[in-house]
């Protein structure tokens, strides 16, 4: 038992909370533009543009040489390209990202590595905090 209680890894095994409905095997390569939607584990090499309308997983050999746009993206793999997430961008533990990110949400893990610029997104449809109403107003 921790001190803090139970404490679960955060791996790219694990980081799905759906069925993986596609995955590009250890030993497969893709070059070109990859279109897509649902929840996708790359173990192979991608190369060129990836447009992902899910969660896209990068396992631990997994290798993407591509520009990617995807609603939310795990990596444990190498990244090399710029990337755009709507929601939240986690580079796990042996992660290497090498390229600009714009993301609503950025976790780097210890371990991780990542060489480029951020840009924090803010949703248009998030409203400011109003100022709390004293009781008569």
């Amino acid at each position: 038992m921790t001190v803090f209680g139970s404490r679960k890894k955060s791996t790219a095994d694990n980081l799905s909370h759906g069925k993986i409905e596609t995955l590009i095997g250890e030993g497969t390569q893709i070059k070109g533009t990859f279109q897509s939607s649902g929840v996708v584990r790359v173990d192979g090499f991608l190369e060129g543009s990836i447009e992902h309308d899910g969660d896209l997983i990068v396992g631990p050999k997994g290798r993407i040489q591509a520009t990617i746009k995807a609603r939310n993206l795990a990596t444990a793999g190498e990244i090399h390209g710029d990337v755009e997430v709507a929601e939240k961008l986690e580079l796990l533990p042996g992660a290497h990202l090498k390229g600009d990110v714009r993301c609503g949400h950025l976790v780097i893990h210890e371990g991780a590595r990542f060489h480029g610029r951020s840009l924090m997104s803010v949703t248009d449809s998030a409203e400011p905090p109003q100022p709390a109403r004293s009781p008569g107003d």
